[in-house]
């Protein structure tokens, strides 16, 4: 169940994973990583929740605050204690509900901020820290060293990161606040507090972890398939399972067994900003369509139903928060305009549904089909609708546009430009294949995905205009003028927002030959192309960027009837 809890004035955001009955054996706080490993960890730590659940744990997986959905900015000089802050809140929250004994889990940099609010928390029950980054300063340098490395460092006079911040990798932080996160140690000792510390072998003589081995209350245990799971080198992460249940058995094993009444109390709208001349802007949990796919509409509070409405789709398999936390932040700034944001998770994805070991495919049938039911659910007339989405999300916001209609669609990074042949389109782009997990086929596929690759290249090179765009209309090359000629036959306006290296894929795919044959026909979509930044918009100056172009379209478009 998902809930806001905590302070009015500090209210986080979280999902509690309750046994039936109103009964549970402990409470389990799960706390994440930052950034770009809380995304790519979501789907992990929530099969991890349900894990647990079934053995009758009440389990609670949740944002700090200035993170994910929960409140404030992210850049507070406050942040890390706020985080510290953070997790006594979800112990407070899981013993006012019932829970007699509570245990801690923490992933990565979740670990080192676990280990050091669990000394000043009294009588936790149990705490496992999964793969920790055992010192802060060295976590930041890292962080700070992938950040450089996966969006090349381009900081562009024209999209500099907010003076007086350190942007890391999909969570930016102020100078004083990423100081505090740099002076974190790992504790000597988790004190009384029967404690599993799980590691990777590389990290085995890490020497900050010498006096919790030598602990008597603490078990040491190496473990295999991080990297994967926490810095995937490609769009699927896999689920360390193996790990889990090493998790599940220790909490099995170490809390009690004997269950008590369990009674929280949910929360489905809390107050997420306040504007200077005293409104507030809220934010309420939501669910659309049939399948109940979960979303949050962010909104002036006393907003009408049915108005101004921008819908975000999210990117790929990141839940609805996306990179650098660009959906609740725009969200927020949006609906100080006075219109209503909606952002959701399709099936498979953040928090609908079930998590399953399974990679959710981007484009499917199921992915399609949640499009149409999030825009269906919304009720809102397409001349009172904006869609927008990064990657698969900019196509999921062109298919809706093509199936329901819409005031405007803003194309963030696209790269799919085909309607037929879509179904797993993305995948082939980014060199996924149905053979992920099969070791064995990964040269064959490799080699013919860099056979088709030369073939693509030389059909870019040499075949004629009318032959590429016979390819792309049957779905085995991405021309653009397929996409941009039906959003523009249907009457949807379009407007695409381009990163450099996504630049370069609309132009190496003879996107501008089609945008002049568009023009002769009196149509063509408004092209953006961004200074500088990176495809997954990890940039944090792409963030700020493709924040403020939404806030503009908004204001545009919306103008007569905010």
């Amino acid at each position: 169940m998902p809930t806001w809890f905590g302070p009015e004035e500090a209210r986080l955001f979280g999902v509690l994973h309750l046994p039936g009955d109103g009964v549970a054996r402990a409470g389990v706080v799960i706390c994440p990583p930052l950034g770009r490993q809380h995304l790519d960890t979501y789907r992990g730590l929530k099969l991890l929740a349900q894990h647990l659940c079934s053995r009758g744990f009440a389990v609670l997986r949740f944002d700090y605050r200035g993170t994910g959905d929960s409140t404030a900015d992210q850049c507070r000089d406050s942040a890390v204690e706020g985080y510290l802050e953070s997790i006594q809140t979800a112990v407070d929250y899981l013993r006012a509900s019932g829970a007699q004994s509570v245990a801690l889990i923490g992933l990565r940099v979740g670990a080192l901020l676990a280990a050091t609010a669990a000394a000043s928390i009294e009588g936790l029950d149990g705490l496992i820290l999964w793969d920790p980054a055992t010192d802060g300063r060295r976590y930041l340098r890292e962080q700070q060293a992938l950040y450089q490395m996966t969006v090349g460092g381009q900081d562009a006079d024209e999209l500099p990161p907010e003076p007086g911040t350190v942007p890391l990798l999909g969570i930016t932080l102020s100078t004083t606040a990423a100081a505090g996160l740099r002076a974190l140690k790992m504790p000597a000792a988790a004190g009384s507090t029967p404690a599993l510390v799980l590691i990777r072998p590389e990290h085995a003589e890490d020497r900050r972890l010498a006096d919790l081995r030598a602990a008597r209350n603490c078990a040491v245990q190496e473990i295999a398939g991080q990297p994967e799971f926490v810095e995937p080198p490609r769009i699927v992460v896999k689920i360390p399972m193996d790990t889990l249940a090493t998790i599940e058995k220790w909490l099995d094993d170490n809390l009690p067994s004997e269950a008590g009444s369990f009674q929280p109390v949910f929360a489905d709208r809390a107050v997420v900003d306040r504007l200077p001349d005293g409104r507030t802007v809220t934010e309420s949990i939501i669910e659309l369509g049939a399948n109940r796919l979960f979303a949050i509409r962010t909104e002036l509070a006393g907003t009408p139903a049915g108005g101004p409405t921008v819908l975000f789709h999210n990117t790929a398999c990141e839940h609805r928060v996306g990179s650098g936390r660009i959906w609740p932040d725009t969200a927020r700034q949006l609906a100080a305009l006075g219109v209503s944001v909606v952002r959701y998770d399709r099936r498979g994805v953040g928090d609908t549904g079930i998590a399953t070991e399974d990679f959710p495919w981007m484009h499917s049938p199921v992915a399609k089909a949640d499009v149409t039911d999030a825009v269906d659910a919304l009720g809102v007339p397409p001349e009172r609708l904006i869609m927008t989405g990064i990657c698969s999300g900019a196509w999921n916001s062109a298919y809706g546009g093509l199936e329901r209609g819409a005031r405007l669609v803003v194309l963030v990074n696209i790269l799919l430009y085909s309607l037929r042949r879509s179904e797993g389109g993305s995948e082939r782009i980014a060199q996924v294949t149905d053979d992920v997990s099969d070791d064995a086929a990964g040269d064959e596929n490799t080699g013919q995905r860099r056979l088709w690759g030369l073939v693509k290249q030389g059909l870019r090179n040499w075949l004629p205009y009318q032959g590429w765009l016979l390819l792309g209309r049957l779905g085995y090359t991405q021309a653009p003028e397929v996409l941009l000629a039906a959003l523009g036959e249907s009457g949807v306006p379009t407007e695409l927002v381009l990163s450099p290296m996504d630049f370069d894929w609309y132009v190496g795919h003879r996107g501008p030959i089609g945008a002049k044959r568009l023009a002769r026909r009196g149509w063509a979509p408004k092209l953006t192309q961004a200074p500088a930044g990176d495809h997954a918009v990890l940039h944090r100056g792409l963030q700020n960027f493709i924040r403020q172009y939404l806030l503009a379209a908004t204001r545009r478009e919306f103008a007569d009837q905010l």
